[in-house]
């Protein structure tokens, strides 16, 4: 009997614990900070919405980035105790985000060896949580996923911001489109006026790709000034717009802290380079259209940092582009 007592007792205990900590553990279903799943084509009211577009059919070098939804999700639950009072930056003594809502789509779901009709799929779910009044936030993915969902954003005119180690503007055929393709697209669509591409680096890109950055306009800031220079003189170069959109492939950032990824390049940018980017850039725009992280490729990371950065991005970027 005194067994059973304690036993009954230590239940109580454990399950007082799990009801005030309910946002603390890492049991349940993996959401984006443990948020509310919802069917985006459905009726639900946000400020955030997370969707998942587990596709790297559109990779040319490692395969492994259609996991990174789920890794990325996974990895956030480290954060999602704060998802309701708002994330604290002990540094700066600020709180962003408090009382925003959030909530997670799920997954597009994706039609194998037929990426024309999952772009279709992407484009329309992005329409149905901009119908909704929230921000879309795109877990990607190879880097291929960020065209269809531009596509979605018919606004006048969008500045696109685009952080990565690549140009990704090479020209394409009409039935290719993969990840260093995806941005001669996007720059065509005739919302996008202007990009503005911050990261290129080493020997990971071409003279043909600068050109053509050149001919499309397209302000290219590169890791190696960034590193000569610091953040700020990156940030004066960025003109300030309307509505923004911010892709972020994760290898903009240096491989040995982001090595889950398809397409390292060394000399990549800092976790702290990225994070003062991202807060200036989250100021460049009266309103952020949505953005996307891409390329996470967890194969490539046991330790699941990678993921965890990836989070990290998220918050900081909404964070600072989300005032009160």
């Amino acid at each position: 009997m005194r067994c059973c007592r304690a036993l009954l007792v230590l239940g109580q205990l454990a399950g007082s614990v799990a009801r005030a900590g309910a946002q603390e553990d890492f049991s349940g279903i993996r959401t984006f900070l443990k948020a509310s799943l919802v069917d985006c084509s459905a009726d639900f009211s946000a400020d955030i919405a997370v969707l998942g577009v587990p596709l790297d059919e559109g990779t040319t070098a490692r395969p492994g980035a259609r996991y990174a939804p789920r890794e990325i999700r996974d990895a956030s639950f480290a954060y999602a105790w704060a998802r309701e009072g708002g994330f604290y930056y002990i540094d700066e003594a600020r709180t962003v985000l408090a009382g925003k809502r959030w909530v997670d789509c799920g997954d597009v779901p994706i039609a194998p060896t037929r990426p024309g009709r999952t772009g279709d799929r992407v484009t329309g779910a992005v329409q149905a949580i901009r119908r909704r009044g929230a921000i879309p936030v795109i877990l990607g993915g190879d880097h291929s996923i960020s065209f269809p969902v531009l596509r979605a954003l018919t606004v006048p005119a969008l500045t696109l911001i685009h952080l990565d180690a690549h140009t990704d503007n090479y020209p394409s055929g009409p039935d290719n489109l993969d990840h260093g393709t995806w941005l001669h697209r996007a720059a065509s669509l005739p919302q996008v006026k202007r990009v503005v591409q911050i990261g290129m680096r080493g020997l990971a890109n071409g003279p043909q790709g600068v050109e053509l950055a050149r001919q499309m306009g397209s302000t290219v800031i590169t890791s190696e000034a960034i590193h000569r220079n610091g953040v700020g003189q990156a940030l004066a170069k960025i003109p300030h717009s309307r509505a923004i959109y911010v892709t972020i492939d994760i290898d903009v950032v240096d491989p040995a802290l982001a090595p889950g990824t398809g397409t390292p390049e060394v000399g990549g940018l800092t976790f702290q380079e990225l994070h003062d980017l991202l807060i200036g850039i989250g100021t460049k725009g009266d309103t952020l259209l949505g953005m996307d992280v891409v390329e996470v490729n967890p194969y490539y990371d046991a330790t699941g940092i990678t993921a965890q950065l990836a989070a990290r991005i998220v918050i900081d970027l909404l964070g600072a582009a989300i005032r009160p």
